[in-house]
């Protein structure tokens, strides 16, 4: 009998699992870290650390991606209300991390940086689009719910 207590209380909160929209973006966060620190050293060469211009837009930009997913990470780990709100901006990363940093990193000469766009571009658009879809249904919302 404990173990039928259980799941009916299980099944009484729905928050008790995770919804799947919620661990696919998980998935895409610990991605997103994982191409960030595998691209950290190029990022960091790529900048002319001279004195008229000390730092890129380029790394600029990672930096403030690095310190979303990571704080983005921490509060959804913790169900806050404001990881909601992380989850959805980390969710249009697809499209500028998969498009934008591996042509301008690895130095692809026009016409190979032009193929990598048109590959690239679409499946951002698709991963951006499952993530935000998943994400705007109610379980994935009523998952993120501590104050």
């Amino acid at each position: 009998m404990p173990d039928a207590d259980r799941d009916a209380e299980r099944d009484a909160d729905p928050r008790a699992t995770m919804p799947l929209s919620v661990r696919l973006w998980f998935g895409w966060a610990f991605l997103l870290l994982a191409i960030t620190g595998l691209l950290l050293g190029r990022i960091v060469e790529f900048v002319d650390f001279s004195e008229r211009a000390p730092f890129s837009l380029l790394g600029i930009f990672m930096m403030v991606e690095l310190a979303l997913v990571l704080f983005g990470i921490t509060v959804a780990l913790q169900r806050k209300r404001i990881a909601y709100r992380f989850a959805i901006g980390i969710a249009f990363l697809a499209v500028p991390v998969l498009a934008g940093l591996p042509p301008a990193l690895l130095e692809f000469p026009p016409a190979a940086a032009n193929g990598w766009y048109v590959l690239t571009v679409p499946i951002g658009a698709v991963i951006s689009v499952v993530l935000l879809f998943g994400l705007l249904r109610a379980p994935a919302r009523a998952w993120f719910s501590e104050e």
